[in-house]
């Protein structure tokens, strides 16, 4: 009896995830990579990668490396290019990169008779790991505005904003980051939010954030109770720095790691 064939489409943290579950069950992978190698979009030389020259993990690498494969890093929050190599080297360990086919990128999948057809090639089922950032979502806003209007997936590096008035909508993890490069170069740096946010710092007692009661996870009431003061001792009340108030509890909604 033929092994289950199962369809992987995307090298990326997820894709390799998968691969590795699926193989190490017994099942035939076939994995489809629209680009030249492992990683994800945390290849920078990917075009489809989002990546920027100061992206760094905003988890830990503790909280963040696979559970059967340690980084060999010993920074606490690793860049792009270290997670890139990671991403390589797991790939190896496991044999992973040969069941992958690169420049392979899919442009249809649908039901058939007995399963599943990725660009007409039959497999009994498919795993999506094609990522869910590759594509912007760019808002249109009225009226007319003669300036560059950039898309942080198309940002790399800080000096294209030097003696620039820059405005950037959006406090995200991404917006932050931009935030932060850009007050290096520009001439001026605006930050527009909807709503307000819980700004988390990287280290907490000299501890990345996120690990502090690591594996004895409190009750959510409580550690909500804790780290907001713990995060108003650290950085203050973002209100007073002209945020809005937050209308929900710290963890109802990604924090922002900056």
């Amino acid at each position: 009896m033929k092994p289950t064939r199962i369809a992987v489409i995307g090298a990326g943290p997820s894709g390799l995830a998968a691969t590795r579950a699926l193989d190490r069950a017994g099942l035939d992978v076939v994995g489809f990579e629209a680009s030249t190698d492992v990683g994800g979009l945390w290849d920078i030389t990917n075009p489809r990668s989002t990546m920027y020259e100061s992206a760094h993990l905003i988890s830990s690498r503790t909280t963040t490396e696979f559970a059967d494969f340690p980084m060999r890093s010993t920074v606490d929050y690793p860049g792009h290019r270290e997670l890139k190599k990671y991403f390589g080297e797991y790939a190896d360990t496991f044999g992973l990169r040969e069941k992958f086919r690169f420049g392979a990128r899919v442009s249809r999948v649908q039901r058939d008779a007995t399963g599943w057809s990725v660009d007409g090639e039959h497999v009994d089922g498919v795993v999506l790991a094609n990522g869910t950032l590759a594509e912007p979502s760019i808002p249109n806003f009225p009226g007319q505005f003669d300036g560059e209007l950039l898309h942080s997936s198309a940002y790399k590096s800080a000096t294209i904003f030097a003696g620039k008035r820059v405005l950037i909508v959006g406090a995200g993890n991404s917006g932050c980051d931009i935030a932060v490069d850009a007050v290096h170069h520009a001439a001026s740096v605006d930050l527009s939010v909807r709503r307000g946010y819980y700004f988390v710092p990287r280290y907490l007692f000299g501890k990345p954030s996120d690990t502090l009661n690591q594996g004895r996870p409190l009750p959510a009431r409580i550690k909500q109770a804790i780290d907001s003061r713990v995060l108003r001792a650290f950085t203050g009340d973002p209100v007073r720095f002209g945020f809005p108030k937050p209308d929900y509890r710290i963890y109802e909604s990604h924090p922002i790691v900056n």
